[in-house]
């Protein structure tokens, strides 16, 4: 009993103690947390979004920029401090002017969006009023423009509010719930550079919600300005000539990788997104064939076109010589089974480089039996193929280039005979886009293979360079020149006189190769092609998805690209070429005018007249 006093006078020194040291946590050491709490709990931020930065084309041509939409604020804590009826007299006049009947469901928080894009006419009005509508505010931001609608909509992209699973990903970089981002094509990709830094007021207001004064101010700061390497006219011109049908063209410059084009179809009008109203068209949109997948980035077999991997991996391997013979009778016997030409009646007595130039099945049954898988796709990767280009666009896949062990891993099968013939003609599970393959033949036409970029540079409001695209060489084309020129030859032979010449335009020599890819339902249409064939600009990748036949669909697309561009931007005159005897002349090259047959025999079975 004596000792009770010291017990309480020990607990109460105890209880003071670990309140003293609380208290010193709070005042010194959690001294910013808990001010900014308080700072935060007795203010509120109106936001001031910063505009994007404009995107232009290569010549200065805008092609997206920004405009303004008004929006109808209420200030939920102010008009509840003004009392039940002057607040529903208030809310009766904004009603009046917007044209809908308009209830306040919350008396606190950050300020209420009433009503968004609402037009001109009406913020005047509501501004007109403003004496009458205390704690109503009519403010602007900026939303994207697509200067020509839906052209180059898969390149430019579109922007929309940051998702659950985008704002995870990106809280630590500074984006916030309820920002705009970009949310495919240049939009997505140099988001961070192009959108700017949003501004707006901090307010202090007191224990009723009433504003006292502006604690902080800060102007937007604009996003930095995009310049591509897209020529605006040109792209205008690849998605005439696209006309409509489902498909996908790339126009690449041969000696920079710049892409001056690129078009996909079908495709969408990114300006049906500025009001965030009107998720029904996304729906809708979506249910169109897919028009957000970039088909230039997808994946396809690629026939025929392949054809030139094949070729050159023969030749440089010793599986063949230019001058070797080959009889196409119209047919391939493995084993017990027959694989047919595309030219039901055969080709006759052919080498291998009128072999591409006529596109003779036959002929690169053999070569890639005789190649087999594991060559095959060394030369296919050796050119780009089954990677990725690292292009500055997202969605771009890498395709498929099969080897006897990814057939074994994947599907769980050895490789047949059957496969390597079918990949020697670029069918089977070989899958690329439009993009490798306007690669590989921008290597074929120069040598060298570039990394392919949109984006020239972005600079900042200062005139500073944030961001600069160069031309940048990946590797050269593990090949032998003298390959090269006998590849170079037998393409120009296509447009000239064999299954391109529907892209033969006069005046402006092309080298090219049409692919026909058998897929389910009706093939797909490929053309390929580089000019001019003596000091190639341009290279072209058409693909028109089902379209067939690549000598009627496709090198049609091209044709009218070619045209364009003869008329448009090239600035050297060809004149027509020459014939010599049995050869044309390329300047100094001679190559074989014509193609000698024999008689062939008869394709077992009855097949149909076809088209490469």
């Amino acid at each position: 009993m004596n000792k009770r006093p010291q017990i309480l006078i020990i607990i109460a020194l105890v209880a003071f103690a670990l309140l003293f040291l609380r208290l010193l946590q709070l005042q010194i050491a959690e001294y910013n947390k808990y001010n900014r709490l308080a700072a935060d709990n007795a203010a509120k931020n109106v936001p001031d979004p910063a505009p994007r930065g404009i995107i232009y084309d290569r010549s200065g041509r805008v092609l997206v920029e920004n405009r303004p939409i008004f929006s109808v604020r209420i200030f939920p804590y102010i008009l509840s401090a003004k009392g039940k009826q002057e607040q529903d007299r208030i809310l009766k006049l904004l009603g009046q002017l917007l044209g809908e009947k308009i209830e306040l469901k919350t008396t606190a928080g950050e300020p209420l969006i009433i009503k968004d894009n609402i037009s001109l006419e009406t913020a005047i009005r509501i501004e007109e009023k403003e004496r009458d509508l205390d704690g109503v505010v009519v403010s602007s931001r900026p939303v994207r423009l697509t200067a020509s609608g839906s052209v180059a909509s898969h390149l430019l992209g579109f922007v929309g509010e940051i998702e659950a699973d985008e704002l995870e990903k990106l809280r630590d970089k500074g984006y916030r719930l309820g920002d705009f981002i970009g949310k495919d094509g240049v939009e997505k990709n140099y988001d961070e550079l192009i959108r700017g830094i949003d501004g707006g007021q901090k307010v202090e207001v007191d224990v009723h919600g009433t504003p006292v004064r502006i604690i902080e101010s800060l102007d937007p700061v604009s996003g930095s300005d995009a310049k591509l390497t897209i020529d605006l006219e040109l792209q205008k011109a690849a998605e005439k000539a696209l006309s409509g049908k489902e498909g996908a063209v790339v126009v690449l410059s041969a000696k920079t990788g710049e892409i001056l084009a690129l078009a996909s179809y079908p495709n969408y009008d990114p300006n049906i997104f500025t009001d965030p109203k009107v998720n029904w068209k996304w729906q809708e949109l979506k249910s169109r064939n897919h028009p957000f997948i970039n088909r230039a980035l997808a994946i396809y077999p690629p026939g025929s076109i392949f054809k030139v991997v094949t070729l050159a991996a023969a030749l440089e391997e010793g599986k063949t010589t230019p001058d070797e013979v080959f009889n196409c009778p119209g047919y391939y016997r493995v084993n017990n089974r027959v694989a047919k030409c595309w030219l039901g009646s055969g080709h006759g007595r052919i080498t291998p480089i009128e072999a591409l130039t006529w596109s003779c099945d036959v002929v690169f049954f053999e070569l890639g039996r005789r190649l087999g898988p594991d060559l095959l796709a060394k030369y296919a990767e050796k050119i780009g193929l089954g990677s990725r280009s690292d292009i500055d666009l997202p969605q771009e896949k890498k395709g498929t280039i099969p080897t006897k062990a990814w057939k074994e891993q994947y599907l769980k099968e050895p490789w047949y005979e059957g496969d390597s013939i079918n990949y020697g003609i670029g069918q089977g599970f070989v899958q690329v886009t439009p993009l490798q393959m306007a690669l590989v033949y921008a290597g074929v036409a120069t040598g060298k293979i570039y990394k392919p970029y949109v984006v020239a540079e972005i600079k900042d409001r200062n005139g500073e360079v944030l961001y600069k695209g160069e031309s940048k060489v990946v590797s050269n084309v593990s090949v032998s020149s003298k390959t090269l020129e006998l590849m170079r030859q037998a393409l120009r032979e296509v447009v000239r006189r064999a299954t391109g010449v529907a892209a033969n335009v006069k005046g402006f020599p092309t080298a090219g190769k049409t692919g026909t890819a058998e897929n389910p339902g009706r093939a797909h249409a490929w053309f390929l092609c580089y000019a001019p064939f003596d000091d190639p600009e341009i290279v072209i990748a058409a693909f028109v998805a089902h379209g067939e036949h690549g000598d009627r669909a496709s090198a049609y697309v091209a044709r009218d690209i070619l045209n364009w561009y003869k008329e448009n931007r090239l600035k050297k005159v060809y004149p027509e070429e020459k014939h010599e005897g049995q050869y044309i002349l390329h300047g100094s090259v001679k190559v074989p005018y014509g193609r000698r047959s024999e008689p062939k025999p008869e394709l077992p079975g009855n097949v149909p007249e076809q088209t490469d």
